[in-house]
């Protein structure tokens, strides 16, 4: 039998914040899945009374060495303070927009994410 190993991040580098109001985290993700022309329901995490995005560094040998020793690095993290909703609407451009809410709290490294946001000061 083969020997299975769990070898979790031990470490999230995040190298820029930025706290945003819900209309306009809305409006970023929106205008995001708009310029990627993807269909569907976008969706952002929520913990604990806050949504968040992030975006990663494009792979590379450096960043992939990185996460094989236990770090991770987010480029940039974006966030709203809201309560929790399956869906959250927003309207661009006099269209209707509705993105989900995902549940992330059985995700420890997005729980511990999240307390870090709490207590960011910008």
């Amino acid at each position: 039998m083969v020997d299975i190993e769990y070898l979790p991040y031990q470490k999230i580098i995040v190298h820029e914040v930025r706290k945003l109001e819900l209309s306009d985290l809305l409006n970023m993700v929106v205008a995001q899945v708009e310029a990627q022309k993807q269909g569907g329901v976008p969706g952002i995490n929520w913990v604990d009374g806050v949504a968040f995005v992030f975006s990663e560094f494009m792979p590379s040998p450096e960043t992939i060495a990185e996460q094989l020793k236990g770090r991770i690095h987010y480029q940039m993290v974006w966030y709203a303070e809201t309560s929790y909703q399956n869906e959250k609407r927003v309207t661009v451009n006099g269209r209707d927009y509705g993105i989900r809410l995902m549940k992330a709290g059985d995700n420890p490294n997005f729980v511990d994410l999240v307390k870090f946001l709490k207590s960011f000061e910008q």
